[in-house]
């Protein structure tokens, strides 16, 4: 199963395909070696309908900066999200925070997207809403799971460090599963 078929699959159960956006087209995705995980698409994404960095947002943009610094190619990654629909407002102007039941009824299309990448070597959780998957996905991959800050303006102005420290993590990562 592809990773696309996985989002058509998605997209059937939830009954409001806009609100799920795809994987960019221009990463590795089902060849990657390193899934990002978020916690759910903001605006933007649904605006564009994909899940990338180059979607005209702040954490796209300081999501790209830090890969750049930390040598992570394009090929290298799928970028995900823990809740793959939108969770926001009707207007889709503003996103809420994922409520537990968001997590959970999420989580159960992580496996498949897992399944979905033969060469998947580490998967990062991006923020606190992400790292609530962490002992599901311990139990349905041999991935490394490591943890990042999101990578949110307010995080990043809020935790002068942040950015630094995904970097770091970025580049064990790479260093890490080395081929």
């Amino acid at each position: 199963m592809s990773l696309r078929t996985v989002v058509e699959k998605i997209r059937e159960d939830h009954g409001d395909a806009s609100a799920v956006p795809e994987f960019d087209p221009n990463n590795g995705n089902d060849d990657a070696k390193f899934l990002f995980l978020f916690e759910a698409p903001g605006a933007k994404a649904v605006k564009t309908g994909y899940i990338s960095f180059d979607n005209p947002d702040q954490s796209a943009k300081n999501f790209r900066q830090q890969l750049e610094s930390a040598g992570i190619e394009r090929r290298e990654i799928a970028i995900w999200n823990t809740v793959p629909w939108y969770i926001g407002n009707k207007s889709r102007s503003s996103i809420r925070p994922a409520k537990h039941a968001d997590i959970r009824s999420g989580m159960a299309y992580l496996e498949p997207i897992i399944e979905a990448m033969p060469k998947l070597r580490c998967i990062v959780l991006v923020g606190g809403a992400a790292r609530s998957a962490h002992i599901f996905l311990s139990q349905v991959t041999e991935a490394r799971i490591l943890s990042c800050h999101h990578t949110s303006a307010k995080v990043m102005n809020t935790n002068p460090a942040a950015a630094q420290e995904n970097i770091r993590v970025f580049q064990f990562m790479k260093q890490s599963v080395a081929d």
